[in-house]
């Protein structure tokens, strides 16, 4: 359950002035002085705006070549695994935690309060929240519930945030809350910070072991579908939480996406939260090739070739912008928030009434050439089946997949995709619940 302040419509003078949003933004944080994010110089930004048709990264020709060598077997999900030799029925047992048991706290707040039917929380007519600014968009591309929300999306909204317009409305629903955001963030990095504790317990005797977690103090995240940079922000902002990541370690993300605007809007927002450009690096490429350049968290030795996106080391707002040659040698987490299907996702599926499919709701496109028709389609299943093997090592106990998906996902069907996916122990399903309603898993 993550708390969140409602929106309430509020008295409207006036002359509406331009709301100061500094005052609510969530996880209050020690300010950095990171003034050099903005200093945008045109001939550094003109060669981005400029270059509108290379916006969609395409896959390098290496890789496009390794995967069309690939033999392409029908991804299906196992009915069977290998136990001690033998081969088993897959049984998936289900353990529910006890805070999914009873009321939230919210309700339970309301009940106390005599909340009564009909005081539900909704916007204005066309969008307007109580702030007297309506939506400028087309609804049908941005509906009003997003615009009057648009706050609980980015709470320093004002200050020049940007989510897209009618050319890009898709990042209006695809953009993570940022309550919702920071709780994803803390969670991961307190995960990862914990294995490496309890590394480096197990391995207090071997001191080649102990050094090893003890100068380990970077932890580097790919965001594989940032957007407009609505997660890779919250986890950069942790670097102000030293309560969490601890004194001497630093988070670095690596913001991947295909659309290069989208990763010109992360950086302008980034900007306007005060990251420090050292803390994020825009990658500009398909989230399957990435994907694909580790195993186990390391990565692979790749041949040398013009990067994917036919660009290298450029700026943005301060933020370094390039193609696959920017990736680090060695990733901690991955977080997946891939395209569901657009407003429509709760449709998207063959599962009857049993919710959201993850293997056919989920469909990728990587363009292999210029032409829009020319691409190579990755599911769910497939997608998962890629970031298990480029993250999580069982050897090393090490590694952590993290995916957001629908309220309405279907937990036995999606566990049985990570089995399907080699995941082995435990997958956890958590439920954000916002304002006492399931907003996301």
């Amino acid at each position: 359950e993550i708390e969140e302040e409602p929106l309430l419509p509020k008295p409207i003078a006036d002359d509406v002035a331009q709301s100061d949003d500094t005052t609510h933004t969530p996880g209050k944080e020690a300010k950095i002085d990171c003034s050099s994010n903005n200093e945008l110089t045109a001939s550094k930004t003109s060669s981005i705006i400029e270059q509108s048709e290379n916006n969609v990264a395409i896959l390098s020709k290496s890789f496009a070549t390794t995967l069309a060598q690939e033999p392409k077997v029908p991804w299906k999900i196992a009915t069977t695994v290998q136990v001690n030799g033998e081969e088993k029925k897959v049984f998936i047992p289900v353990q529910r935690h006890t805070s999914a048991n009873g009321p939230t706290k919210w309700q339970q707040k309301q009940k106390k309060q005599g909340h009564k039917k009909g005081q539900n929380y909704c916007h204005l007519p066309d969008g307007d929240n109580g702030d007297g600014k309506k939506n400028p968009y087309p609804k049908e591309a941005v509906p009003d519930k997003f615009w009057a929300q648009r706050k609980r999306l980015f709470s320093r909204y004002d200050e020049g945030i940007q989510i897209g317009g009618k050319d890009d409305p898709e990042m209006w629903y695809s953009v993570t809350p940022e309550s919702i955001g920071l709780h994803i963030a803390n969670r991961m990095v307190s995960m990862i910070s914990n294995d490496w504790k309890n590394a480096s317990v197990a391995g207090a005797g071997e001191t080649s072991n102990t050094q090893c977690n003890e100068s380990k103090k970077e932890i580097v995240i790919i965001d594989a579908f940032c957007g407009c940079g609505g997660n890779s922000i919250a986890f950069a902002r942790l670097n102000n939480n030293k309560d969490v990541i601890g004194s001497n370690a630093r988070v670095k993300v690596i913001a991947v996406d295909n659309n290069l605007s989208r990763l010109k809007m992360a950086a302008n927002n980034a900007s306007i939260y005060g990251i420090c450009k050292e803390n994020i690096v825009l990658i500009h490429a398909d989230a399957v090739e990435v994907i694909n350049a580790y195993e186990e968290g390391t990565r692979k030795e790749m041949q040398s070739e013009i990067p994917s996106n036919d660009r290298c080391h450029e700026t943005y707002f301060g933020f370094a912008v390039g193609g696959v040659e920017l990736l680090p040698d060695h990733v901690d987490a991955l977080f997946l928030s891939p395209p569901w299907g657009g407003l429509g996702y709760n449709m998207n599926n063959d599962n009857g009434n049993s919710g959201f499919d993850p293997v056919h709701g989920i469909s990728l496109e990587s363009r292999t050439h210029d032409k829009e028709d020319d691409v190579i389609k990755t599911n769910g299943g497939e997608l998962l089946t890629m970031a298990v093997k480029a993250v999580l090592s069982e050897s090393k106990q090490e590694g952590l997949v993290v995916a957001f998906l629908p309220r309405n996902i279907d937990g036995i069907n999606l566990t049985r995709v990570a089995v399907t996916s080699d995941v082995k122990g435990v997958v956890e399903l958590e439920q954000n619940v916002v304002i006492g309603k399931v907003k996301t898993v």
